[in-house]
C-alpha cells in the first residue's frame, strides 16, 4: 500500500519561505516517482506539468494541472496560503499519485506510522527521537549528548519522552516473552 512518504509531494508552505509563490516565477521541482515538475506561478494559482506513466502503459503522458491557491489572515499579520486540492479541501501539502496532485484523503494515502504494528511504534518513537538529536536509532547505544543550541529544558523533555517510549516498547516485549513461557 502506498504511503504519503513513498509519493512526491509538493509543499505550498516551503515555496512560501522560500518565496517561490510571487506571481510570474518558473521554477522546477525534481525527484521521483513523476521525475520533474516545472511550475509556473499565477496571482491565485500555480500550474504543475509533469509526465505521467500510465499503469499498463509504456508511453508517457504529459499533464497540465491548475492548482488554486486560497490565503488566510494570520492572528499578527500577513497570510498563510493553502492549496486547494479538487476535492475543494484547503491543505498544506498535495501528493502525486496516478494523473494528479491531491491531498492525502483523495489519494487514498496514510503516513508509515500509522501501518506500523502498534507493538514497534514506540520502539520507532524513541528511535526517531535519538536520531533527531543527532545520535542513531540503535537503543544499545549511549544516549546522545545535548546538541549545541538546544535549551537543556528541551532536551530533558525529548529524552523523557524517548525513554518513557523505550520502557512501553520494552513491556510489550516482556509480556510477548512471557506468553511464550520465557522467563525473565
Amino acid at each position: 500500500m502506498a504511503t504519503c512518504e513513498s509519493c512526491k509531494s509538493i509543499d505550498v508552505r516551503r515555496w512560501h519561505r522560500e518565496r517561490c509563490l510571487e506571481h510570474g516565477q518558473n521554477f522546477s521541482v525534481s525527484g521521483k516517482p513523476n521525475g520533474n515538475i516545472n511550475v509556473r506561478t499565477e496571482t491565485d494559482a500555480v500550474v504543475l506539468e509533469f509526465r505521467v506513466k500510465p499503469w499498463g502503459s509504456s508511453a508517457w503522458d504529459s499533464v497540465t494541472q491548475r492548482v488554486t491557491i486560497v490565503r488566510t489572515p494570520c492572528h499578527l499579520g500577513g497570510a498563510r496560503p493553502w492549496f486547494v486540492c479538487v476535492c475543494g479541501r484547503r491543505c498544506a501539502l498535495l501528493f502525486g499519485t496516478s494523473r494528479l496532485f491531491t491531498c492525502r484523503k483523495c489519494a487514498g494515502l496514510h503516513y508509515e506510522t500509522q501501518q506500523e504494528n502498534p507493538r514497534l511504534h514506540n520502539l520507532s518513537k524513541a528511535q526517531k527521537i535519538r536520531q533527531h538529536l543527532g545520535g542513531t536509532g540503535n537503543m544499545l547505544e549511549p544516549f546522545p549528548p545535548k546538541p549545541r543550541h538546544m535549551r537543556w529544558k528541551t532536551y530533558q523533555q525529548l529524552r523523557r519522552r524517548a525513554e518513557r517510549a523505550h520502557a512501553v516498547s520494552l513491556g510489550f516485549v516482556a509480556a510477548w516473552l512471557r506468553r511464550r513461557g520465557v522467563d525473565i
